[in-house]
């Protein structure tokens, strides 16, 4: 198995964008909750509520998607965001902060029924079970209005770009059989990085969407093949910014064409 075998055959990544965006259907009418439970089953068979402050009551569920379904229900908004270290994407500081960060991805509900403050879930996958943390903002999150995709999408256009010369060095240091197995492991890559979506009417959110994937999954090649193209330490360290801020940029984008996504289910102003 190759470096990059782990990232190709595990589950699909981003199981917060994907709830995110289900759950707002769902909320909106426009799916039915097994639905939902469906898009959730291609992450893991095994789903996990872990509520160590016992913020909300899931205790009565046998299924703990139906406990999700249980919080997400009295959202009066929902709001994905991505972070990564030095990219907090607006987050407050806070201990869920850091939970976010640590995940690289956090689903925020906001106007649960409890308190007025913000909830996050956290996803970890781990082999075939996906265990939903819980946690409270010490204070509201203010929601933030996902930014047009207009410009969003011309800067991934450039990203997409810049990566080429990226994936097109890897190729001709790997010669013609090492180009090719590039390639197929490219698409993998691609596939595994774009986001499972409820039927929507923006067409520019899934462009976004694949483009974002696509600069992920050339970025994840260059990490995994760097040392065995002989690239240099020193080639990786004047890199290492800029593939930080393509990885930023392509989160930043998938993040906003989620959250479009979810808004033309539920208005900010509902």
């Amino acid at each position: 198995m190759t470096s990059t075998d782990l990232f190709v055959s595990g589950p699909p990544a981003w199981p917060g964008c994907a709830l995110g965006a289900w759950a707002a259907a769902w909320l909106a009418g426009r799916c039915a909750p097994d639905d939902v439970i469906d898009t959730m089953s291609e992450f893991a068979n095994r789903h996990l509520v872990v509520d160590p402050d016992a913020i909300v009551d899931v205790a009565g569920d046998s299924d703990a998607r139906l406990g999700l379904l249980t919080v997400l229900r009295r959202a009066r908004q929902i709001e994905v965001r991505l972070p990564t270290s030095g990219a907090p994407q607006g987050l407050p500081p806070d201990p869920a902060t850091t939970a976010g960060l640590e995940v690289g991805e956090i689903l925020l509900i906001h106007g649960d029924v409890t308190s007025s403050s913000t909830i996050g879930l956290t996803p970890t996958l781990d082999g075939d079970t996906c265990r939903w943390t819980i946690h409270r903002f010490r204070s509201e999150v203010p929601i933030v209005r996902p930014e047009p995709l207009g410009q969003v999408e011309y800067e991934l256009r450039e990203a997409i770009r810049e990566t080429a010369t990226i994936i097109g060095g890897l190729g001709s240091a790997g010669g013609r059989s090492g180009g090719a197995e590039l390639r197929t492991t490219l698409t993998a890559l691609t596939a595994r990085h774009q986001v499972i979506l409820p039927p929507h009417d923006d067409i520019r959110a899934t462009r976004v969407i694949d483009s974002a994937a696509q600069v992920e999954a050339i970025i994840t090649l260059a990490g995994a093949h760097a040392p065995t193209f002989g690239v240099t330490a020193r080639h990786v360290e004047t890199g290492d910014s800029r593939l930080r801020r393509l990885s930023g940029l392509a989160r930043a984008a998938r993040a906003a064409a989620v959250n479009r996504v979810i808004v033309e289910h539920l208005p900010a102003d509902r």
